[in-house]
């Protein structure tokens, strides 16, 4: 007699949902694992353990850096400029907004630079105003669609 080829477990219930595929690939991992020799049980054992404190790790880490991130929306263009820049100076893109951010700061506090002209009204319930670049081509459109818009 031949040998007969032995199919997955999961095979006959591909068609559940991914709750009752997880728990029978659970089932047939540790169907697998009861098979390995007690040297191979402690070498996975210690993997495993490695592996979650990478993790663990790699979680706190993020954990501690979450407050100084901040999720921006950039116009297509600016964004390629930046990623030109960055790739010059071999830094990565959020060192160099944050350099240009604390020097435009700077030229903020010392009143050489503002927002007079750039802003417009807000449609938004949650704020007064639009702070426009007059390069932000994107934003600009938008604008110059709003006041074309007829009001009734």
């Amino acid at each position: 007699m031949g040998k007969v080829k032995e199919e997955p477990i999961l095979s006959a219930f591909e068609r559940y949902d991914e709750g009752v595929s997880l728990l029978l690939e659970e089932a047939q991992r540790r169907a697998e694992e009861s098979r390995l020799s007690p040297a191979e049980k402690k070498k996975l054992t210690e993997l495993r353990r490695k592996e979650e404190e990478r993790k663990r790790k790699e979680k706190a880490k993020s954990q501690s850096r979450k407050p100084n991130k901040v999720t921006v929306d950039l116009p297509q263009k600016l964004r390629e400029q930046l990623d030109e820049i960055a790739e010059k100076e071999r830094v990565t893109v959020s060192q160099i907004i944050t350099f240009f951010l604390f020097e435009a700061l700077e030229r903020y506090e010392k009143g050489e630079m503002g927002f007079w002209g750039h802003k417009y009204y807000s449609e938004s319930p949650r704020y007064d105003w639009i702070l426009v670049h007059p390069r932000d081509e994107e934003r600009v459109k938008k604008i110059e669609s709003r006041k074309n818009k007829k009001s009734w």
